[in-house]
C-alpha cells in the first residue's frame, strides 16, 4: 500500500470520528432510537477496521526519516566541525524525545517512562548525505493498537510549532509539544545562530505530506527570541465534574463542567484506551492540570488544560 493510500485511511478515520461523535450525541438524547444505535454500531466497526489497517501499514513503514540540510559559510566546503553537528542533532533529538514523552504520558515522568519512550521511538543518527552537509536522523514508527505513532505526532507537532507565523499561533502550538520541549528547541536555534548556519528541516509524513521548515537567520532568531520571552506558570491540579462534549484519537477533549465552564485540552496517549470507554454526553469526573502561557511582549495569554485522570 502506498503512502497515498495510507493517507486515505487516515483521512477516513478523521471523517468517521466526526460522524461517530455526532451519532453519540443523538444516542445520548434518544437512547432507544434503534436505527441510530445500529448506525453508530456500524460506523464503530468500520473505524475499528481502519485502525487495524493503519496499524499494519505503519508497521510496514518501520521508521521516520528527518533530513537536516545545513547551509552557510561553515558548511560551504562540506567540512563542518563535529561540535556543530553533535550540538544540533542532540538538541533536535531531545526536542522530539520530550514531545514524544509529553504525548505519551503528559507531565508524568520517571526513569521507567523515559526508557519506554527511548525504546519506542529509538532515535538514531541515520547517516550523512552528499557533501557532508545533509544529515539524517531516524526514529521507529512503532504504531500502537489504534495504528497511531507517537513519533509521527511528535514530528508533526514540532514542525507546526517552528513554522508558527505569529505569536498567537506560537502560543497555541506550544500546548501540542509540551513545556519540556521548549528548552532543547531553544538550544537548537541558538546553536544555529552561534554557528551562523541556516537549515532546511524536512520530513515526509505517512499521508504523503512534506513538512519543510526553511530556517534562515531572521526566522531562526525571531523564533528563538519569542520562545525565550514566554512565561509559563507552574501547573495547578483542578478537580472537575461534568459532561464530555468532544473527544478525538489525537488527544483532544472538551468537557462542560457542572459549573457551566468549558474546558478544552489534551489527554496523553496512555489515557487513550481509558478514553475509548467514554462516549459523547457521558458524565465524568477527574483531575485536570492547568498551565498558563503568557507572551509578555504581546500581552497574549493561553490556558492549557491537560487531563491527569478521569472516571
Amino acid at each position: 500500500m502506498t503512502m497515498a493510500n495510507l493517507g486515505r485511511i487516515i483521512s477516513n478515520i478523521e471523517q468517521l470520528e466526526l460522524i461517530i461523535a455526532d451519532l453519540e450525541v443523538k444516542v445520548a438524547h434518544s437512547p432507544d432510537d434503534f436505527a441510530t444505535n445500529m448506525q453508530l454500531m456500524s460506523f464503530r466497526n468500520q473505524i475499528d477496521d481502519l485502525y487495524q489497517q493503519r496499524y499494519k501499514e505503519n508497521l510496514k513503514r518501520e521508521k521516520e526519516i528527518i533530513e537536516l540540510r545545513l547551509i552557510g559559510q561553515s558548511a560551504r566546503f562540506g567540512n563542518i566541525p563535529l561540535g556543530f553537528v553533535s550540538g544540533l542533532t542532540k538538541n533536535f533529538s531531545e526536542t522530539i524525545f520530550n514531545t514524544s514523552s509529553f504525548l505519551k504520558f503528559g507531565r508524568k515522568g520517571g526513569k521507567k517512562r523515559e526508557k519506554l519512550i527511548k525504546d519506542t521511538i529509538d532515535l538514531r543518527f541515520e547517516g550523512i548525505g552528499r557533501g557532508s552537509t545533509i544529515f539524517y536522523l531516524s526514529g521507529r514508527t512503532s504504531p500502537d493498537l489504534f495504528g497511531t505513532s507517537i513519533i509521527q505526532e511528535a514530528l508533526e507537532n514540532t514542525f507546526n510549532l517552528i513554522k508558527s507565523d505569529n505569536p498567537d499561533k506560537l502560543l497555541e502550538n506550544i500546548g501540542d509539544v509540551g513545556i519540556s520541549s521548549i528548552k532543547p528547541l531553544s538550544r537548537f536555534l541558538l546553536e544555529l545562530s552561534n554557528d551562523e548556519l541556516d537549515i532546511d528541516l524536512r520530513w515526509q509524513s505517512p499521508n504523503d505530506r512534506e513538512f519543510l521548515w526553511e530556517g534562515r537567520t531572521e526566522n531562526i532568531n525571531s523564533l528563538y527570541n519569542s520562545l525565550n520571552q514566554i512565561n509559563i506558570s507552574d501547573p495547578i491540579d483542578i478537580g472537575f465534574e461534568g459532561e464530555l462534549i468532544t473527544i478525538s484519537s489525537k488527544g483532544k477533549f472538551e468537557i462542560q463542567t457542572i459549573n457551566n465552564l468549558h474546558l478544552f485540552g489534551h489527554f496523553s496517549n496512555d489515557l487513550l484506551e481509558k478514553m475509548k470507554e467514554f462516549h459523547i454526553g457521558d458524565v465524568c469526573k477527574g483531575i485536570i492540570t492547568k498551565t498558563t502561557i503568557l507572551n509578555p511582549v504581546t500581552g497574549k495569554e493561553k490556558t492549557e488544560f491537560n487531563l491527569k485522570n478521569i472516571q
